[in-house]
């Protein structure tokens, strides 16, 4: 008889140890999350600055290549810059892009050697370093 009472005594549910070990968990975990999530958009405003850097140089070539002889440069230490302002201008571009990783805005340098450089706030965006 008296089995039969400690029986129905004994409720279902959890321990209060339990309880704390399941919300400690559960706070590890989104703590991990918080962390990665962050990570992740950091490096998607570093591709998205990538991209806009490419995309100007691809613009900075169709220009260079159109108006070979009256492009128009300001002087730099390793060679030349143009404006973004004149490939918009020139409509080479439909807006000026701003950097989302960095501060700053984006310069475009045409070396001596020919190749094409975009940078920002002395962060070389394109080519993109490996």
């Amino acid at each position: 008889m008296k089995i039969k009472n400690l029986q129905k005594k004994k409720r279902a549910g959890f321990t209060l140890v339990e309880m704390v070990l399941v919300v400690t968990i559960l706070g590890t975990l989104s703590g991990i999350g918080f962390m990665r999530f962050g990570n992740i958009q950091e490096t998607s405003r570093k591709n998205a600055d990538y991209v806009a850097a490419a995309n100007l140089a691809t613009a900075t070539n169709l220009y260079i290549t159109e108006h070979a002889s009256n492009v128009e440069f300001s002087a730099s230490e390793q060679g030349k810059i143009i404006s973004i302002s004149t490939l918009k201008d020139k409509e080479y571009i439909n807006y000026e892009p701003k950097p989302q990783s960095v501060e700053g805005s984006f310069i475009i340098e045409v070396l001596n050697n020919g190749e094409i450089q975009v940078e920002s706030n002395g962060k070389k965006f394109y080519p993109k370093p490996e």
